[in-house]
């Protein structure tokens, strides 16, 4: 059992949602990003997305777009990424998750990455753009690559993901990109066919913000993921250190207890 296998159980348990968040690798600097992953954990975050800045993010939207750019600027790679998760799992016990396009990862070769990825700290990867027809080819049991269902997803395809799938299940709220949302379409209808097709946890990501848009969603899934409202107050406090970590810390405890 990997470990967010384990912590799904944990939660499962104490009849608690999860909380996933994401942060940019090495932003706004190695050692602040270290401090925030171990913020986050204190605030009661119970997974760990780190992103891999890339030069073209189609899934991400305007904020999580601009910490993208960010760290291509600033040198950040996929080697570097992995450098920054070792870090935060030297310091943390957050189960981590490594965010990812296809062509950096395919770039280093499937068979390293898996390899590394694992000496980092990493227990899965979520590839945006890696399409399910084309898993088949770089799948191994070593390597836990996260299937992402949609709105326009059937029963037949989520089946698919599900088959797949050694974790969880990562179902994307809007047919669009990542982003702060006020208002999130009505999600219950799509999360019930997708729970109906699965035997794997759910969780629930892009748009989700706020502690009232979790308290409607939390009954349909088992873990809810929030990411652009964490990068932009990374964004706006940068240079701030105490104030950041406070702000952190006060976003995620609040989201967190909304999940309870």
């Amino acid at each position: 059992m990997n470990r967010i296998n384990k912590k799904f159980e944990e939660l499962k348990q104490r009849h608690e949602k999860g909380m996933i968040g994401f942060i940019m690798a090495g932003q706004p600097d190695l050692q602040t990003g270290v401090d925030c992953a171990r913020t986050l954990e204190d605030a009661g975050c119970d997974i760990l997305e780190i992103g891999v800045p890339y030069s073209d993010p189609i899934a991400d939207g305007e904020v999580i777009e601009r910490s993208h750019f960010l760290g291509v600027e600033q040198g950040m790679n996929l080697s570097r990424a992995l450098e920054f998760m070792a870090a935060v799992h030297a310091k943390c016990e957050l189960p981590l998750v490594l965010f990812s396009y296809f062509n950096p990862i395919y770039r280093l070769s499937i068979p390293t990455f898996t390899h590394e990825l694992k000496a980092a700290g990493g227990s899965a990867v979520i590839i945006p753009d890696l399409p399910l027809e084309e898993r088949p080819q770089y799948e191994s049991d070593e390597l836990d690559i996260i299937p992402m269902a949609a709105p326009t997803s059937d029963a037949n395809r989520i089946s698919l993901n599900d088959a797949v799938a050694k974790s969880f299940i990562y179902c994307v709220s809007v047919a669009g990109v990542t982003g702060v949302r006020t208002q999130l379409p009505d999600l219950q209808d799509y999360l019930a066919r997708v729970r109906a097709n699965t035997t794997h946890p759910l969780a629930v990501g892009f748009g989700i913000s706020s502690p009232e848009q979790i308290v409607k969603l939390k009954d349909n899934v088992d873990a809810l993921v929030v990411g652009s409202v964490l990068v932009r107050t990374i964004e706006q406090y940068t240079g701030e250190k105490a104030r950041l970590l406070h702000e952190l810390y006060s976003t995620m405890s609040g989201l967190k207890q909304a999940a309870k």
